[in-house]
């Protein structure tokens, strides 16, 4: 997101539409239409203002007012605060819990270095300067365990699981350059570091789909045995039960009934332009929900407010 704000794709001022990021990712990034509206509905339900149509890259501001009666809170908090989709084990974020977890952590990404060092492909710039799926691997079986360890509060729900492996995933499907193919160090850390595009580079020639990221990040996670849960008041990890059916259908379906359980529920009480615009959101969220097998039941937000 900051990438597309530097380079004036969206505002500058991290204050956007949902068309506006939407249309931005499609253009900088060639995300299929529904991949990235997805992606942005999400966070628009979550952290931004549906009524005014405008939500914050960032944290709070004071050009995005409250939602109407200030029905989830005093303040629109942006989709940098912690909890509803923001969350733990980010590969360039600290836990919200143990601190920044907004800006880049250059400590986070030498770790994440480290894992290149050991796993990674032979490239134009050296031995290990690729990133491959092992990679990715790698990084977020350390993200996961370091911060386990660090933070009494870890939570690694369905719907964080699935967003940091997609966050990962977008390694090798948006970020590697499109002629090469490669997502190499020099690439990555323009991304993540600089938050700039890298020089010499171009986006996939084809629109990357929510299938093309979904075969990664399916590939992740058969890769670490992890399943969705927190620690508990002892600092021990435990599960979390599954959804009910027929959420518990899929992997892809658990992230969806457990963000609709971290949305709010006062949503759905509007009318007007602002319950038009929640329909469109949350109908999005299923069409794209819908596509893993036997996911066929509509998930609206049921979730506390101001939280």
């Amino acid at each position: 997101m900051n990438t597309l704000a530097n380079h004036g794709y969206i505002s500058r001022n991290g204050i956007a539409s949902f068309e506006e990021i939407t249309l931005a990712v499609m253009e900088a990034f060639n995300l299929e239409l529904f991949n990235g509206a997805n992606m942005v509905a999400n966070n628009m339900l979550t952290r931004g203002n549906p009524f005014v149509n405008k939500v914050s890259i960032g944290g709070v501001s004071p050009l995005l007012p409250p939602l109407p009666g200030k029905i989830d809170g005093p303040v629109t908090g942006g989709i940098a605060k912690h909890g509803r989709f923001e969350g733990d084990a980010s590969m360039t974020r600290a836990d919200a819990f143990i601190g920044d977890n907004r800006n880049f952590q250059e400590i986070l990404f030498d770790m994440d270095l480290q894992q290149l060092a050991d796993f990674g492909d032979d490239g134009p710039d050296g031995e290990n300067t690729v990133f491959n799926i092992q990679t990715l691997i790698a990084m977020k079986k350390q993200n996961i365990m370091t911060d386990q360890a660090a933070n009494p509060k870890f939570q690694f729900a369905a719907r964080r699981m699935n967003a940091a492996y997609g966050e990962a995933a977008f390694i090798l499907d948006v970020f590697a350059n499109g002629t090469t193919k490669q997502a190499t160090l020099p690439i990555i850390a323009s991304f993540f570091r600089n938050q700039t595009f890298p020089r010499n580079w171009f986006r996939a020639a084809s629109p990357v789909t929510g299938a093309i990221i979904n075969a990664t990040v399916s590939q992740i996670k058969a890769a670490i045995p992890t399943s969705p849960g927190r620690n508990n008041a002892q600092g021990m990890f435990v599960a979390d039960p599954d959804p009910p059916p027929p959420f518990n259908s899929s992997f892809g379906c658990f992230a969806y009934w457990d963000q609709a359980e971290n949305t709010p529920g006062v949503l759905l009480n509007t009318t007007g332009i602002f319950k038009a615009n929640v329909d469109l959101l949350t109908g999005i969220l299923f069409r794209v929900a819908s596509g893993n097998p036997g996911c066929d039941q509509t998930a609206l937000p049921f979730g506390p407010s101001d939280v």
